[in-house]
């Protein structure tokens, strides 16, 4: 095992750093493909419909929100985690004087900005819905209350939604990391979500999502959120070490 100083640590997650920036540039195209994706959908679509009739009288209502946006952005921070856990990812970070401490390091930064980025677009092209409908569709009679929101709503929204995409990437980084230390965890996870939907116990996913979503208090999401990820990025960092020594 080779020892760094901190400061040639410092040095040395930087440089991995800004690697995996211009490395994964992809990524980034990914996440706009899949917003452009998702306000096409959501604009032409709608994200949900509801309606009812009373003799010859039929109304039905279309509903436009954000939440497919979100949606597509949790699913690629997803796929993003799993992407930096693959061996040639983790082969291309020993181009570089390198530990697999300093790896992981880049690799949690490069996540949380990423997640940042992804955060703030998800929230800035959800406003993009309301350009889309006057354009697309005649629901121009609530817009104006529909879309309408401060400035102070604007930044909460960007936080938690970044917390959100955080989330979900550690949680791909970790299942990624299983994955490499055993293929069979490709089958045990999909079985273990089955088994926590159908759980009804405390430990069900149902209360597990509710445990953050139905958090009212920033603050305490934050907080709730920031432990979570910091228990999974050690738990990676563990795991990888066994699957260093393995290999």
């Amino acid at each position: 095992m080779m020892y760094l100083a901190n400061a040639s640590g410092r040095e040395i997650v930087k440089r991995q750093y800004l690697f995996k920036l211009h490395a994964f540039i992809g990524a980034y195209i990914a996440l706009m493909l899949a917003q452009w994706a998702a306000l096409g959908i959501s604009i032409l679509s709608g994200s949900g419909m509801t309606g009812t009739s009373s003799g010859e009288l039929s109304i039905h209502v279309t509903y436009f929100n954000g939440d497919l946006l979100i949606a597509f952005a949790l699913l690629w921070a997803f796929t993003t985690g799993i992407t930096l856990t693959t061996k040639q990812t983790r082969n291309g970070d020993f181009s570089f004087v390198t530990n697999r401490f300093t790896s992981h390091l880049s690799s949690i930064v490069f996540l949380l900005t990423a997640s940042v980025i992804a955060g703030i677009t998800t929230m800035l092209a959800s406003n993009l819905l309301k350009v889309g409908i006057s354009f697309f569709s005649d629901a121009n009679s609530f817009l104006n209350q529909s879309f309408s929101i401060s400035f102070f709503e604007l930044v909460v929204g960007i936080l938690a939604t970044t917390l959100y995409i955080i989330l979900t990437a550690t949680i791909g980084y970790l299942i990624g990391i299983l994955v490499q230390l055993s293929k069979s965890f490709i089958i045990i996870i999909p079985g273990l979500y089955v088994a926590l939907t159908m759980n009804g116990t405390s430990l069900s996913l149902e209360n597990i999502f509710k445990f953050f979503t139905n958090e009212t208090s920033l603050f305490l999401f934050a907080i709730k959120v920031l432990v979570t990820i910091s228990i999974l990025f050690a738990t990676s960092i563990l795991i990888s070490n066994r699957l260093e020594v393995r290999r």
